[in-house]
């Protein structure tokens, strides 16, 4: 939404602001103003979703708030919240303001390299009471210090493409090893509750897709990353983690790379690498998955092979249940007040340009294994 945001958000606030529960926005960088007005005139909402696009021009990146800026905001019921894109400053707003509820929460930056928004400041205000976290952007951030910050948490996502201290990193052989490698170190001390931990980036990992083109262009590079994934699950230990159930690779672009070629590359490594992490996994009873909940090296089902399943124990990775508070009463009757927000719904519906965005597909889990 761009300048229609405005009227839209006016529009909530007066018939719906207390009994709407979830809004999902795309909205343009300079109407952060008007993001944060709208949020403070919906105390009931539930989960929020939140994607900001890039200022228009540089001279748009120093946005000017107004009032906004000293509004200290109270979201009593806000319990997930999930931001994307460029939204450095409204992270800055947030840290201030009052989310008790907090339990989920996600950050998706992109692929900038510039300008990241402050993680560690946001979480030490509300990482308390946090049991999902899901982190993503290309700079690493400083997990141990996230996760001594979040102690409640049972979900964690994170780039397995982040560098950490370790032993191994100054290596730069790009010869495939068959050494186990060491391990990063991700944890300052174990961490009692995380039971699932998703990875973000592994694109090279495997020697498949473009990945595996560009490792033969630029072989020391694509070696180095390898190396990092190797020794970020090499630290997904029981040690670290005692309750860790589950570790998923959330790489769509990766898995479907992988499905093309029916599994992993040999010529850098990639097979082995899969093996390794695999025997690791079962090893310590830990599931090694894919972003379905299939384990990973399960093929996408043909049709007629989606009922096999059926009967199969079904995950309940990412499922977050709300505690729904009571609707306020109101005396009157409020039915001609909704009547009237169909009708501009309706008018606004009807004056709205078709999507420029095609459909998107599914990524279904199935039975076939490499």
């Amino acid at each position: 939404m761009g300048a229609s945001f405005g009227p839209i958000a006016d529009a909530l606030a007066t018939y719906v602001c207390k009994t709407l529960r979830t809004v999902h926005w795309n909205v343009p960088y300079e109407t952060l103003s008007k993001v944060i007005w709208a949020l403070d005139s919906l105390p009931c909402i539930l989960s929020a979703h939140i994607e900001f696009e890039p200022p228009a021009s540089e001279s748009h990146e120093d946005v000017h708030l107004g009032a906004a800026s000293d509004l200290h905001l109270t979201l009593p019921n806000l319990q997930q919240l999930s931001l994307k894109g460029y939204f450095q400053e409204f992270l800055e707003q947030a840290t201030g303001w009052s989310i008790p509820s907090l339990k989920n929460l996600s950050f998706d930056f992109g692929n900038s390299r510039t300008d990241q928004p402050d993680v560690i400041t946001f979480l030490t205000h509300h990482g308390s009471e946090l049991i999902f976290l899901d982190l993503y952007c290309i700079p690493p951030l400083d997990v141990p210090k996230v996760l001594d910050l979040c102690p409640l948490l049972t979900t964690f996502n994170f780039n397995a493409d982040w560098r950490f201290p370790s032993d191994d990193m100054e290596s730069t052989d790009p010869t495939p090893s068959t050494t186990p490698p060491s391990s990063s170190t991700i944890v300052h001390s174990p961490h009692a509750n995380i039971t699932s931990i998703g990875l973000h980036g592994l694109m090279y990992a495997f020697d498949v897709g473009f990945a595996a083109t560009y490792s033969s262009i630029q072989p020391l590079r694509s070696h180095i990353i390898r190396r990092t994934n190797d020794l970020n699950v090499s630290a997904l230990t029981k040690l670290n983690f005692p309750k860790l159930q589950r570790v998923r690779a959330l790489n769509q672009t990766m898995l479907l790379d992988l499905n093309k070629v029916n599994g992993p590359g040999k010529e850098e490594g990639g097979w082995e690498r899969w093996e390794r992490w695999w025997a690791m996994c079962v090893g310590m009873g830990v599931r090694l998955e894919d972003c379905t909940g299939a384990l990973l090296g399960t093929l996408p089902a043909d049709e007629e092979e989606e009922d096999e399943g059926e009967g199969d124990e079904e995950e309940e990775e990412g499922v977050f249940e709300f505690e729904i508070p009571p609707i306020p009463r109101e005396e009157g009757d409020r039915v001609s007040e909704l009547r009237q927000l169909l009708e501009e719904c309706r008018i606004m519906a009807e004056e709205r340009e078709d999507s420029i965005f095609a459909p998107m597909g599914s990524f279904l889990g199935g039975t076939d294994s490499w």
